[in-house]
């Protein structure tokens, strides 16, 4: 008899994270979900041992709900969740990330929660960060209120993770950026298709290997900050009839 699919596929952007990889995987393999569910490794064009750790974790029996894809060069952050999104099999899809400040069992509680909704085919649930550092804050709240004023459509904590959904709300991702915006991309896009948008409490820890990708500085922020909202400006003229 053949072996039924994943009924959730979870995807992990990894780009340098091998110092990480034992404990997320260690992570996971503790999580519980209502149904089989697959774990997808994407190596986002990493250049230190990432590849080789991932190859060597996902051979072991107990890690064998995990996969890794290797992508040839880094494709960006939503260029690496778009990978592991096209080669997932589950019926339902999240990401999260690799770098140990986001919980792994959070996708499973999201998870727990799309089933618990009223309409679990058209609910996308995501993270709602709780106890962050001001500075943080500040910046989680101007993202999520210029989108607001620019998409007219009520985000909250845009890059809250992780992301969970059903499968079906690909067919709306026709030409999302490859870069950080890609969170908001996939919001709008569930919006706009009356899809509700439903959220947990999470906490993020602080990151125990190595740095931020983006937000290493007061610069680098404004700096991502001005980047989405161009790409908010260009959503908003796409969306325009």
């Amino acid at each position: 008899m053949k072996a039924a699919g994943p009924v959730l596929s979870i995807v992990v952007p990894c780009f340098n994270e091998e110092p990480s990889l034992a404990k997320l995987l260690e992570g996971f393999a503790a999580g519980g979900t209502g149904g089989p569910f697959e774990l997808l490794l994407v190596d986002n064009g990493s250049t230190d041992g990432t590849d080789r750790a991932l190859r060597r974790l996902a051979a072991e029996p107990r890690y064998a709900f995990a996969r890794s894809i290797r992508l040839p060069e880094n494709l960006g952050y939503g260029g690496g969740i778009r990978a592991g999104l096209e080669a997932a099999r589950g019926q339902f899809l999240a990401w999260t990330h690799a770098d140990l400040q986001c919980d792994p069992a959070d996708v499973f509680a999201a998870f727990d929660a799309i089933l618990a909704s009223r309409d679990p085919q058209k609910t996308l649930v995501k993270g709602l960060r709780r106890r962050r550092a001001f500075v943080a804050e500040l910046t989680t709240r101007g993202m999520h209120t210029v989108a607001r004023f620019v998409l007219q459509k009520p985000f909250r904590d845009i890059n809250g993770q992780p992301k969970v959904f059903h499968r079906s709300l690909l067919r709306a991702l026709v030409r999302p950026p490859s870069d950080l915006s890609f969170d908001l991309y996939v919001l709008n896009q569930a919006m706009a298709l009356g899809w509700s948008i439903a959220t947990i409490p999470v906490v993020v820890g602080s990151r125990p290997h190595g740095r931020s990708k983006w937000a290493t500085s007061w610069l680098s922020r404004c700096r991502h900050v001005a980047s989405a909202l161009r790409y908010m400006v260009r959503l908003r003229r796409e969306s325009a009839p």
